[in-house]
């Protein structure tokens, strides 16, 4: 065995959607400057990326948040993944706010909330702490719209950023439930190939249960299935239910593995929304690279 670099992470999920947050490795950066940062960990460091994310110490699901100081909030993430893009994750900032709080990475601030600085911006996470733990966190969305709906789906837009085409469940899938799977990854496979050409960063299949209730699958759009309800999904389909003129006090988001998130208006727009929810701490983990590994770079199986 030949070690020559060494990782330290800490593990959290939001509803399902884990994240790998990388608090000491030898990625380096000489300036607070977050674009710059961005840009060199996706042009410097691609083997140390899939080093971590992909199999056998990852896996497609997982999404790598790094930790670094800043000179304008609390503290500032880089998000990678999978493929050389910045996917920026309102789940990501709760997971990374609950683990910095609970490993005493973050001092705690008597008002509770606390200021993430990312390339998109600064964002505000409200986190309530008891007993060392983070029972609740809380973020707010930006303007989200509804930018056409046609026969085939709606298109919304969260953060005036992100956009998520959303389709109704089809006659030949009874229900988003895991004994179909099969069938609506198949479906979901079918549906981005015929998304080509569109500028949107997901899609979304989504179930009514009731009118303020719903149960849905996002897909990522290289057909990765997203593994919790997701934040940005529940707000574009809070924003395409509104559109149909109903007062909707909240949703309630169900995913096809039991997780939900619950949605509800910002008293100071009806165009944006909140969540409230909970992260929660898997585990802190050490990884090594040998040299004589013959899977340097891991490897995806989807």
């Amino acid at each position: 065995m030949n070690f020559s670099q060494m990782f330290t992470t800490i593990d959290a999920h939001v509803a399902g959607e884990a994240f790998r947050i990388i608090i000491h490795s030898p990625i380096q950066f000489h300036t607070h400057d977050i674009t710059t940062n961005q840009m060199k960990v996706e042009q410097h460091y691609a083997h140390e990326k899939a080093l971590l994310l992909n199999e056998p110490r990852g896996h497609r699901g997982i999404n790598g948040c790094i930790v670094t100081p800043s000179m304008k909030a609390d503290y500032a993430v880089l998000f990678v993944d999978h493929k050389n893009e910045n996917r920026f994750s309102y789940s990501g900032l709760m997971a990374t706010l609950t683990a910095l709080l609970e490993t005493g990475n973050v001092a705690r601030k008597k008002n509770g909330a606390y200021e993430v600085e990312t390339v998109d911006g600064i964002y505000t996470v409200n986190a309530h702490v008891d007993k060392q733990i983070v029972d609740k966190a809380e973020i707010k969305s930006g303007d989200c719209s509804l930018i056409k709906s046609n026969g085939a789906f709606q298109l919304a837009e969260v953060d005036g950023l992100r956009r998520y085409a959303l389709h109704s469940l089809p006659e030949s899938i009874p229900a988003i439930e895991m004994k179909y799977l099969s069938s609506i990854m198949e479906w979901g496979k079918q549906n981005i190939a015929g998304m080509e050409g569109e500028n949107i960063d997901g899609m979304i299949l989504m179930e009514s249960i009731s009118p303020e209730e719903v149960r849905s699958v996002t897909f990522e759009m290289d057909g990765a299935i997203l593994r919790s309800p997701g934040v940005d999904s529940t707000f574009a389909i809070y924003t395409a239910l509104l559109e149909k003129g109903e007062q909707i006090l909240q949703i309630v988001n169900h995913s096809i593995f039991g997780s939900q998130l619950s949605a509800i208006q910002d008293g100071e727009s009806a165009h944006r929304f909140s969540i409230e929810t909970q992260a929660f701490v898997t585990g802190e983990h050490q990884f090594l690279y040998d040299q004589e590994d013959p899977l340097e770079y891991g490897f995806l199986l989807k």
